[in-house]
């Protein structure tokens, strides 16, 4: 599933919070696979707005401040793609992500997971996957995370990036070795790439792929990296190749 179905965001103004949360109805069924990860089902967006409606007004909500997400490159991925298909104006807003921030201050940790980290500082997490009770979670483990903070420099190594590092980004532009990936995103198919960097350069591992996205170092392949059980982001360009995994080989 390659579309936005949910969107949420908590806007933080002195010691007042107000919250955004929607459904959003996709062009096309949602799959059993996705709807097991968070529970969201055709019935339940039915009657929701499409993304087009949607987006301008989530972006009004959030313009003007900084945004935070939990492994924030996947997320504002997506928001960035539907920005250049709506073809909205790009702002100047500084984004940051918990998850960077966490791994370079929080230890003892098992890992950096959302929900494990909720675990770890007992941050409550009832309905993980679903948008707002994430959004919640990324807050709090944001805020206990920064207490851990001593110099500046250790701040700066949440940031990401600044919205306006996508306005270059106009289309996901696929090396033609590799367009053949595309065919397995729809049902994220398990496959093997082999890949220039990382702990397995020159090798194939195998990865369940989630996504496409633009972004402003360039497009890359967002997948679950089935040997190390993390999401994690692959250049596209220096994918060199790919292969099917025999069914019997799949690591579930």
């Amino acid at each position: 599933m390659n579309e936005i179905i949910e969107i949420a965001a908590i806007r933080v103004i002195g010691g007042n919070i107000e919250g955004y949360q929607t459904l959003i109805k996709p062009s096309v069924p949602i799959p059993p696979f996705t709807t097991d990860i968070h529970g969201i089902t055709d019935e339940m967006v039915a009657d929701s707005r499409s993304i087009e409606e949607v987006l301008p007004e989530f972006l009004e909500f959030s313009k003007g401040y900084d945004w935070v997400a939990h492994n924030s490159k996947f997320d504002v991925g997506f928001v960035v793609f539907g920005m250049h298909q709506a073809k909205i104006d790009f702002f100047d807003t500084e984004v940051y992500c918990s998850c960077k921030l966490s791994r370079k201050l929080v230890k003892g940790s098992e890992n950096h997971k959302l929900s494990t980290l909720a675990k770890f500082f007992d941050v409550g997490l009832e309905n993980h996957h679903r948008a707002l009770d994430d959004t919640l979670a990324c807050l709090k483990i944001f805020a206990q995370t920064l207490r851990k903070v001593q110099k500046d420099k250790e701040f700066k190594e949440g940031h990401l990036m600044n919205i306006l590092d996508f306005k270059k980004t106009l289309e996901v532009d696929i090396p033609a070795k590799v367009k053949g990936i595309q065919k397995y995103l729809e049902n994220q198919t398990a496959i093997e790439i082999k890949y220039k960097g990382g702990s397995m350069k020159g090798q194939f591992r195998p990865i369940r792929p989630v996504s496409l996205l633009p972004l402003p170092q360039g497009n890359v392949l967002y997948a679950h990296c089935l040997n190390s059980d993390l999401y994690k982001s692959f250049s596209l360009k220096k994918i060199t190749e790919y292969r099917e995994i025999p069914e019997n080989e799949e690591k579930k």
